[in-house]
């Protein structure tokens, strides 16, 4: 860490497997990210559009709303349309991944996801966009 002044990633993780959303936001605030979660894509509409965060990680296939209707959601918001969205997804077929980036996403990561790639990836993506 550089300096005391350093605020901290903002990230919102939108996952409905408890568990799986607990571990993750728990390396993330490790490694010194600010992480809000939602347990679905209509949480994660509303928590993003207060909250505001650096980045986005969605699930895809949760209740209540899916993650590529989330993401709809989010690119037609002006507050919300250039956060940077990571999909995390078990399900790695062709068409998913299609729909992905048909949606907006702008990058996609298999479950179970590796914390050093995330990271890695979430200060790439926060490099390119400054």
């Amino acid at each position: 860490m550089s300096s005391n002044t350093t605020i901290p990633i903002r990230v919102l993780y939108v996952e409905d497997d408890k568990t799986l959303q607990l571990s993750l936001a728990q390396m993330l605030q490790i490694l010194g990210y600010e992480v809000a979660c939602a347990d679905n894509g209509k949480q994660g509409v509303e928590k993003a559009e207060s909250w505001l965060p650096d980045i986005i990680l969605m699930d895809m296939r949760m209740p209540v709303m899916s993650g590529d209707q989330a993401i709809q959601i989010l690119r037609g918001n002006p507050a919300t349309a250039n956060i940077p969205i990571f999909v995390l997804s078990a399900f790695t077929d062709a068409k998913t991944r299609d729909l992905c980036k048909q949606v907006g996403a702008n990058k996609f990561i298999t479950k179970p996801p590796d914390i050093r790639k995330i990271d890695a990836e979430i200060k790439e993506q926060l490099n390119l966009k400054k």
